[in-house]
């Protein structure tokens, strides 16, 4: 007989039983706390929510950190498609920043039923305003876009000054702002092809009638997807219910802004364009002249693919916006 299979453990063996289930139950009741704390944001789940401005409820992701704990980057996504386009970099950014991906509204999971007018650039910034009180309410925050989601986020800084800590585009940042880089033309003829395709682009979306017509025909769809393609791109999430319900942000916004601008000068902390070589530099001709402090760095890659070919350098670009405004002495 094993006698030291019947033993009864001590005062002091017990006493050790005691303090080792006690550390075995903190273990097990931390684990999941550990492992959160540990775990790569480049694999966890976003965080989703709804903000809801007039009436309408707006797809929220959220990655890493929250905003008590490190600086919020906001992104969301330009015509066409939703905010998805940003996906892989927010995962990227995620293991440094608050990262705040969003669906304007006629994308993604958003609210669709919208009107031209709904559509304006005031209603979309404060929209943006809605998902800052959602995710960081009372602080300043970086954005990251293309597009509709730069001039979005243009917007917002113009209306709220202070709020945008650094703005940072790829491609031309401010709609208003493009307004005086078609002005510059007259000048300066070498810009005026540039200016007069862009022009072009914007006049035809922004037609009545027409640009749906071409969607329901699913012209839209296949000329983006072959496009895309064409020029290595990632693919664009959209729908054809998207494209529909989003479409008018062309009437709602590109005559008015680029023939009568509302502002001339943009105050942010740093303007940060990153300028693409399918981006025709021609749109931000002179736009040192009209924002406090720009920096421009040229990129390989376009819209939908910068994280492929030129990642390591636009976040390393971004991280100096970031810090240096975070500083107080924003400086290139």
């Amino acid at each position: 007989m094993d006698v030291l299979d019947k033993r009864r453990p001590g005062r002091a063996g017990r006493r050790w039983l005691r303090i080792g289930a006690t550390i075995a139950a903190a273990v097990a009741l931390a684990g999941p706390s550990i492992a959160a704390a540990s775990a790569d944001p480049a694999e966890e789940q976003p965080r989703h929510s709804f903000a809801e401005y007039q009436g309408i409820p707006i797809s929220i992701f959220e990655y890493g950190p929250s905003a008590d704990e490190a600086p919020t980057i906001v992104t969301t996504g330009g015509w066409p498609g939703d905010s998805s386009i940003f996906e892989p970099a927010a995962r990227k950014l995620a293991k440094k920043y608050h990262v705040v991906r969003y669906d304007r509204r006629g994308v993604g999971e958003s609210g669709h039923e919208l009107t031209e007018e709904s559509n304006s650039l005031e209603n979309l910034a404060g929209e943006l305003g809605a998902v800052l009180d959602k995710t960081a309410p009372g602080r300043p925050v970086h954005t990251f876009n293309e597009a509709w989601g730069s001039y979005i986020a243009a917007e917002y800084a113009y209306r709220n000054p202070g709020r945008i800590a650094s703005l940072s585009a790829i491609g031309a940042p401010s709609l208003d702002l493009q307004h005086y880089a078609m002005v510059e033309s007259v000048d300066h003829p070498q810009n005026l092809p540039g200016n007069l395709a862009y022009a072009t682009w914007f006049a035809s979306m922004s037609m009545p009638v027409l640009p749906e017509l071409y969607i329901q025909a699913g012209a839209t769809e296949a000329a983006f997807g072959a496009l895309m393609a064409i020029m290595g791109e990632q693919p664009v999430h959209m729908t054809k219910e998207d494209l529909l319900a989003s479409v008018s942000i062309y009437r709602a916004n590109a005559p008015a802004r680029l023939l009568n601008p509302e502002y001339d000068y943009l105050t942010v902390p740093v303007m940060q364009v990153f300028q693409s070589p399918l981006d025709n530099p021609d749109v931000i001709a002179g736009l040192e002249r009209h924002t406090n402090n720009l920096w421009v760095t040229e990129i390989e890659g376009g819209h939908g693919n910068f994280g492929r070919t030129s990642w390591p350098l636009v976040s390393s670009e971004l991280d100096k916006a970031i810090a240096t405004t975070e500083s107080g002495t924003p400086t290139n």
